[in-house]
């Protein structure tokens, strides 16, 4: 009994121990998983993809495309520049087209995210604009060339609106953009800053598709099957699998137990071990 319950824990360490060191996701040997880039951006790899082939790695909504040269990313009919991706952090830092570059940017949209497998970094900051107010309190620095006669626009951190006016009602739009929280200096100057933020983009950071957790959890990269319309699972050894490279993983143990002199020797003292059917409770 005592070998049982030493073996339990013994194996239920390298289970951890084995699992967490296969987190790094390694690319496949699969075609689908090399590194691809455009003329100018960053290189694009899992869970990114670039090219649209029968088979993708990658999450398949996270797909890019080269635009003018440039590392691109589109969602809804909203287009963005990819101007970094950090894969140690799984962060990526997006440029909205519409604003970008403009002497007078008019943000359009906010960053509507839905079911992607992306959240907003701490990193960011919302800016709260209003457009063409008919009315508004006297006093607050209004955006001069985004004024239209007699009506005048603002912008605001969100949150730090005039207090008691009712900015919604006395304006035609109301648009909440992010930008990065280090662009914005002072509230006081934030007319001066908006342009310029909005320039520098915002930062976005990836989790594990929930499509992708039994297949990363095996070791395998994640993929798509544009022609048969479902996931799959692309293996170390060159196989493609459904959702689980399951299998590769109890080998992918021994395998390293080999390379481990010390587990291979405790190992190694318990030869019916191997047999996993002597564990019963």
């Amino acid at each position: 009994m005592f070998i049982r319950i030493a073996f339990v824990c013994f194996f239920a360490t390298l289970f951890l121990f084995f699992t967490k060191t296969s987190g790094s996701h390694n690319a496949s040997t699969s075609p689908a998983c090399l590194p691809q880039h455009c003329t100018y951006g960053p290189n694009v790899s899992y869970p990114f993809w670039l090219s649209r082939t029968d088979q993708l790695c990658g999450y398949h909504e996270l797909g890019l495309f080269c635009y003018g040269g440039y590392t691109s990313f589109s969602h809804i009919g909203l287009y963005y520049r990819v101007k970094d991706i950090d894969y140690e952090n799984h962060s990526l830092k997006l440029v909205d087209l519409d604003t970008f570059n403009e002497t007078c940017p008019r943000a359009l949209h906010s960053v509507p995210l839905g079911n992607l497998p992306l959240t907003h970094s701490p990193l960011n900051l919302n800016l709260t604009f209003y457009y063409n107010c008919s009315s508004y309190p006297s006093g607050v620095p209004s955006i001069q060339c985004l004024s239209s006669g007699a009506n005048k626009s603002f912008v605001f951190v969100m949150g730090n609106e005039t207090k008691g006016f009712d900015w919604s009602g006395n304006c035609e739009e109301k648009i909440v953009v992010t930008v990065l929280k280090d662009e914005i200096t002072s509230d006081g100057d934030l007319i001066s800053q908006f342009a310029g933020a909005l320039d520098e983009g915002f930062v976005l950071e990836w989790q594990t598709a929930s499509y992708c957790v039994e297949c990363e959890e095996s070791d395998g990269i994640c993929g798509y099957s544009n022609t048969e319309k479902e996931m799959l699972c692309f293996c170390k050894d060159g196989s493609t699998k459904k959702s689980t490279c399951d299998g590769m993983l109890v080998a992918k143990w021994w395998n390293q137990l080999n390379k481990n002199n010390w587990a291979l020797s405790w190992f190694q003292q318990f030869p019916h071990i191997r047999d996993l059917s002597f564990v019963n409770f």
